[in-house]
C-alpha cells in the first residue's frame, strides 16, 4: 500500500492526543505519515511546544508560523484567513490520501477548510461532544461537517453525530485517545516528582487549568477575577498552574495569574509540563480544578476528583468524580474544601479502552484500502 496520511496538530493539547497515533501509524510502516504542526507551538510565550514533538523524535514535515498571541475575537479572522493560503500549499505539497484532525480549536478548523476545498478527505477525531461555554462548539460541529470519517469517543457523542446528518458508517466508536496515555507514560514516584516542582508532599495539592469562557455572558476580566478570589483564603495548600489554551484573552487571563502569584509562595505557574510529568502530577494530587476537558476526561480514570467551574464543559459527559460549581467565589470556596476535606470515596464506574490508537490506526488502513472514498451526503434521521 502506498497511502499517505496527513496528521495537524494545532497545540500541545491535540499534539499529546494524536502522538499515539502517530506512533502507531510511522511503526506500522504500512502507510506513509507526515505531521504538519499550528503555530500555537511556536509561540515562546505558550512554551514553544514543537520542541516536545521534536523530543519524541517526530519529525515535523510542515509547520505554520504565524503570531498566536495575545488573541482577541476579531484578530482570529486574521489569523485564518492568513493560515487558510499556509495550509493550502501543505496540502498540495503532500498530497495526502487523507487528513486526520482532532478536536475543535480555530486553527483546525481552518486546516480543515483548506483540505476540504482541495478534495482531501478528512477523519476527525472528538467529535459530536458539546461544550456550552466556548465557540469551539460551533467549530466542532463545522469540522464534523467537511470530515468523511469520525472517531467518536463515547457512544452518546456517536448519537450525537448521526443527529447531525453524519452516515452511521462513517461513524466509529474507539474512546479517548488522552485515557490511552495513561497506559503509555512512565510513571514516577510522587516523592521524586514533587521533589522536582519543589512541592511539599504532606499538603494538599490542587491542579488548576483555567481557560477562558468564550461563549459567555461573563466579562473576561471578571471572570478570572472570579477564579483568583477564590483560592485566596487557601494559603496551607499547593496550587499548581498549567497555561490555558491560546483563546481570545487567554493572554490576559496568564498575565492576570502571573501579578496574582508572585507574593504566593504556595503557587506555581508551567506553560507547557508535556503530557508525561503533567498526567503524572494529575494522578498524584488531591483535586484537578478549573474547566478544562481533561478534568472531566483524564482525572475520572486516574479516580480524582474534578471541581469542574462555569459553563465551559457544560454538556460533556460528567462521570462521579466530577463536581460542577458555578462562576462564584463563595460557590468555588465551599466546593474546594468540601471535596478536598469531606469527600466520599469515588466509586470507578467508567469502562476504559486503552487500545484507541490501534483501533483508529486499523480503521484508516481499512478506508484508505478501499479503491474510492464514496462522496459525502446529509444522513436524514427519521423521527
Amino acid at each position: 500500500m502506498n497511502k499517505k496520511v496527513l496528521i495537524f496538530t494545532g497545540s500541545r493539547a491535540d499534539y499529546g492526543l494524536l502522538k499515539n497515533l502517530i506512533f502507531k501509524i510511522k511503526s506500522e510502516k504500512k502507510i506513509n505519515c507526515e505531521v504538519a504542526a499550528g503555530s500555537a507551538h511556536y509561540s515562546k510565550y505558550y512554551g514553544s511546544t514543537f520542541k516536545e514533538i521534536e523530543k519524541d523524535k517526530i519529525k515535523i514535515n510542515y509547520s505554520v508560523k504565524k503570531n498566536f498571541d495575545n488573541l482577541s475575537h476579531e484578530n482570529i479572522i486574521d489569523y485564518i484567513s492568513k493560515t487558510l493560503p499556509e495550509f493550502k500549499k501543505i496540502i498540495k505539497k503532500s498530497l495526502p490520501d487523507l487528513v486526520v484532525v482532532l478536536g475543535d480549536r480555530f486553527e483546525v478548523f481552518s486546516f480543515t477548510q483548506a483540505a476540504f476545498f482541495l478534495k482531501v478527505p478528512i477523519a476527525h477525531i472528538h467529535g459530536g461532544e458539546v461544550t456550552s461555554g466556548a465557540f469551539d462548539d460551533n467549530i466542532r460541529h463545522s469540522i464534523t461537517k467537511f470530515s468523511n470519517f469520525h472517531f467518536a469517543t463515547h457512544n452518546i457523542y456517536k448519537k450525537r453525530l448521526i443527529q447531525l446528518g453524519e452516515n452511521p458508517k462513517t461513524i466509529f466508536l474507539v474512546g479517548s485517545p488522552g485515557v490511552e496515555n495513561f497506559k503509555k507514560i512512565k510513571l514516577i514516584k510522587k516523592n521524586k516528582l514533587f521533589k522536582e516542582f519543589s512541592l511539599n508532599k504532606n499538603k494538599k495539592t490542587i491542579l488548576v487549568t483555567f481557560h477562558p469562557e468564550t461563549n459567555s455572558n461573563i466579562d473576561y476580566n471578571k471572570q478570572i477575577n472570579i477564579l483568583l478570589e477564590s483560592i485566596r483564603i487557601f494559603k496551607k495548600e499547593n496550587f499548581i498552574f498549567t497555561f490555558n489554551n491560546s483563546d481570545p484573552h487567554g493572554y490576559f487571563f496568564l498575565k492576570k495569574i502571573n501579578e496574582y502569584i508572585k507574593t504566593k509562595k504556595n503557587i506555581k505557574i508551567f506553560s507547557s509540563l508535556g503530557a508525561e510529568k503533567y498526567l503524572n502530577l494529575l494522578k498524584n494530587v488531591d483535586l484537578v480544578m478549573g474547566n478544562s476537558s481533561s478534568g472531566v476526561i483524564e482525572a475520572p480514570v486516574a479516580q480524582v476528583p474534578t471541581l469542574n467551574i462555569g459553563i465551559r464543559q457544560k454538556g460533556r459527559v460528567m462521570y462521579n468524580s466530577v463536581f460542577n460549581c458555578k462562576l462564584k467565589t463563595k460557590e468555588i470556596q465551599d466546593s474546594i474544601f468540601r471535596i478536598l476535606y469531606r469527600k466520599k470515596n469515588i466509586k470507578k464506574n467508567i469502562v476504559v479502552n486503552y487500545q484507541t490508537s490501534k483501533l483508529i490506526y486499523l480503521k484508516i488502513k481499512n478506508l484508505l484500502n478501499k479503491q474510492n472514498i464514496e462522496n459525502k451526503f446529509f444522513y436524514d434521521v427519521k423521527f
